[in-house]
């Protein structure tokens, strides 16, 4: 457990290729999530459209809560009527599908020699409580102790928020304690490992429902490694 790879990447907020439907003027195109810039990608039936043909304009008929909504207009009519369409896009970081606004993904990444990149210290640990949290329960038939049930929580319908809540915090508690007992096995083995990846205390688990989203619940993690150092770990899942 002395290192790991490295998966947390920053987020690029690109949404690729989005079906989106022409609009009965037969010009405007709007996407689900706020246009961040106006570098965009239309595709007519996977052909990309000349960015001559289109430009990026306020949009009056929008709802979203952001400052000077945007969409995509075309020049002309478009003349077909069995064209699909798609747009690739970057949209705002609180809007991102990708990352749901955490400002990064996971990924595998190398560095300028091709090699993969690792983690260590606390970065390991806070890697290793966000694999626990979010990989499911029984998932690894290797490892079958190892998860949560978070996957079957939230895809019930919330009848009960304090009940979600409750049970997702004792989720993520276990999970962490089952983190904490296999490094003190591994330790027990006297492999190497160091204080800053070791799991010794957790301080707070805390969930509430995004004040922003009710869609989503966050769940805010805070432990302590053994050096000494507390580890901060924010986890959001998408309520069904």
């Amino acid at each position: 457990m002395s290192f790991d790879l490295n998966l947390a990447t920053v987020c690029n907020h690109k949404v690729f290729k989005e079906s989106v439907t022409l609009d009965t003027d037969r010009r405007s195109l709007r996407v689900t999530q706020p246009l961040a810039a106006s570098v965009v990608d239309v595709y007519a039936s996977d052909n990309l459209v000349p960015k001559s043909n289109y430009s990026i304009i306020y949009d009056p008929a929008s709802t979203v809560p952001v400052n000077q909504p945007r969409m995509i207009s075309l020049n002309k009519r478009w003349r077909s009527t069995e064209d699909y369409f798609q747009v690739s896009y970057v949209t705002l970081r609180n809007f991102c599908p990708k990352c749901a606004g955490m400002g990064q993904v996971d990924d595998v990444s190398y560095n300028v020699r091709g090699d993969f990149l690792t983690v260590r210290n606390e970065n390991l640990l806070m890697q290793n409580m966000e694999k626990f949290t979010v990989t499911e329960l029984q998932s690894n038939p290797f490892q079958p102790f190892i998860g949560t049930n978070l996957v079957k929580l939230i895809g019930q319908r919330v009848v009960d928020t304090s009940y979600l809540t409750t049970k997702i915090t004792s989720e993520i508690s276990t999970t962490l304690n089952v983190l904490k007992s296999l490094q003190n096995q591994y330790k027990s083995t006297k492999r190497a490992s160091t204080a800053g990846e070791q799991l010794d205390q957790i301080e707070s688990v805390k969930v509430s429902f995004d004040p922003a989203d009710p869609s989503i619940l966050r769940a805010d993690i805070k432990v302590r490694a053994v050096s000494g150092k507390s580890v901060d770990f924010t986890q959001l899942l998408k309520v069904a």
